[in-house]
């Protein structure tokens, strides 16, 4: 029984229904010197069910982690092998991409040994409608690079946040042209907030979303190198990690959308060293530099954080670093606000990503 899906929060609502009907059928037969034990291992019991309900529901929901091993530290893929997309292997190594259509039909994933990084971690890669034609057999794709929050996992952008599913809306309706959508995993080590921080000693985790990520994808999809072609888009922690890599490398990427994303780390490990701080302070990196760079601050009038992030980061932008607000009036922190500001976000990744063409 999978992590997610029906069948494992179905069975924990019939276990959080069972354990009460169960403790009143054998509150008053359990007799003798055991009787007390019994009874309040029966009520621990009962609030044990309650409490997966919560927390079932919750995953179902957000998607914070998408497998059992995902959960307890695993996270390899589960692709099935049918076909190896684009030439070569990827990372100097024998992986390859799978598809896995469990997940998506679209979609492929493999597990990396970063060259740069030294972090091995999964990868899943999602292509638009058309790339597998012969008839587009030469022809380069941009590529959004999304990330999710924590703590969270690439699966999630392809159910709770409907990543590749507003982004065929939108082509279909000509509000975008094709990308190819790059999920990376951002909790490299499980259990561990890390932020998209290289960390003095490991684990490198931006030279992994950066240099090690870009490299696979290149090595086995026909995407475009330069920087014009790349951007990134995240939510949450996500969205912080993108305007952050995208300030910190604007040699790799033009754009960036950051979702609700916070200005400034949050982590304590990284609050608490003030130089690795500031490396990884959006405010700190817009006083001191001015890529050629774009963001799309996306946020709600109602999440407080990300209005506030906002209003941070704004006056320090200065050109040629250009930044646009795209703010409702209402809405929280969650995957329902993330996916209506997908199909504005696309749009606006369209108008500073190179088109697809030709090699």
């Amino acid at each position: 029984m999978g992590l997610m899906g029906w069948p494992l929060l179905i069975a924990v609502v019939l276990l959080a229904i069972g354990g009460p009907v169960a403790c009143l059928y054998v509150w008053n037969r359990v007799k003798g010197r055991l009787a007390v034990t019994v009874r309040l291992f029966m009520i621990v019991m009962c609030q044990v069910f309650a409490l997966f309900v919560g927390g079932v529901s919750l995953n179902h929901y957000f998607e914070f982690y998408a497998s059992w091993s995902d959960l307890f530290g695993g996270g390899k893929g589960e692709g099935t092998p049918i076909e190896q997309v684009g030439a070569g292997g990827v990372g100097g190594g024998p992986a390859r991409f799978e598809r896995t259509p469990k997940l998506d039909p679209d979609v492929y994933t493999a597990t990396i040994t970063g060259e740069h990084s030294g972090v091995r971690s999964r990868i899943l890669v999602w292509v638009p409608p058309g790339y597998g034609s012969p008839a587009n057999a030469h022809q380069t794709y941009p590529v959004v690079e999304l990330l999710p929050g924590y703590p969270g996992t690439p699966s999630t952008w392809f159910h709770a946040v409907h990543g590749a599913a507003a982004l065929k809306e939108a082509i279909t309706a000509g509000r975008a042209h094709p990308f190819i959508l790059v999920a990376p995993v951002t909790t490299v080590v499980h259990g561990r907030d890390t932020e998209c921080v290289d960390f003095p000693g490991g684990p490198r985790v931006e030279t992994w979303l950066t240099d090690d990520v870009r490299q696979a994808v290149t090595r086995a999809f026909r995407v475009q190198p330069d920087r014009s072609g790349w951007g990134l888009m995240g939510f949450s922690t996500g969205g912080y990690c993108a305007a952050k890599m995208a300030i910190r490398r604007p040699d790799l990427f033009s754009a960036a959308v950051t979702m609700q994303g916070d200005a400034v780390p949050q982590t304590p490990e990284v609050r608490r060293d003030h130089a690795l701080f500031a490396q990884n302070s959006v405010l700190d990196l817009l006083r001191a530099h001015r890529p050629p760079v774009s963001l799309l601050l996306a946020g709600t009038r109602q999440d407080r954080n990300s209005d506030q992030a906002i209003n941070q980061i704004m006056p320090l932008v200065k050109p040629p670093t250009a930044a646009f607000l795209y703010v409702l009036p209402k809405g929280g922190h969650n995957a329902s606000v993330w996916n209506s500001m997908l199909p504005q976000a696309y749009a606006w990744l369209s108008g500073r990503l190179s088109a697809p063409h030709p090699a």
